[in-house]
């Protein structure tokens, strides 16, 4: 799959290089893992969380948010929204080389399109295949080839509040990796406390 550079790249410094992908979903290619994890230490760690972002508005709807310094309210993930839109007027398969991200996130979408549409919650229904769209999309480009250190995915979603209460994040997927190792899932461990 052909893209740019990860979304929300936040710092690349010595012990642990951390990355967070907080877009829809972050538009890389199998090499633009492997040129940034060539920034770790040779016993460095690297940490990804990775997911969609969905909103609730003041009156509970998933999806809307009042940013601060707008009066309206408008979309929260506009581009998980965006993309469903366009899956839902019959124009998935429109491809724009100006904006693969979108393209891609449409084509995900597309393929599950039934499964949201026959859901009683289709909001909800959106943004969980966005996150195995892009949980499906980063398994397939990550490696521990970087050092003897760990890669640390955590995945899930990332839920905007309305005021006066702080945004949340939903953890589904909390998983150690180390080369030469079985993955270590650890998600159950850090839900039950």
């Amino acid at each position: 799959m052909g893209i740019a550079v990860p979304a929300g790249v936040v710092a690349v410094a010595a012990p642990a290089a951390f990355v967070t992908i907080s877009k829809a979903v972050a538009i890389a290619v199998n090499h633009t893992f492997g040129a940034f994890s060539h920034h770790v230490p040779d016993d460095g760690h690297i940490i990804i969380l990775f997911g969609p972002h969905i909103a609730i508005s003041d009156e509970g709807e998933l999806g809307k948010y009042l940013r601060e310094g707008q009066v309206h309210e408008s979309t929260a993930c506009g581009a998980v929204l965006g993309a469903y839109a366009a899956c839902r007027c019959g124009k998935a398969g429109e491809f724009d080389e100006m904006d693969m991200q979108q393209s891609w996130l449409k084509q995900r979408i597309n393929r599950r399109f039934g499964e949201i549409e026959s859901s009683d919650d289709q909001m909800k229904a959106l943004i969980h295949v966005a996150y195995e769209a892009v949980k499906e999309m980063l398994l397939g480009i990550v490696d521990t080839e970087f050092s003897s250190g760990k890669l640390i995915l955590i995945g899930g979603i990332q839920i905007n509040m309305p005021k006066p209460w702080e945004d949340h994040f939903q953890p589904l997927y909390y998983q150690v990796h180390q080369k030469g190792a079985e993955p270590v899932d650890i998600l159950d461990d850090m839900c039950s406390f």
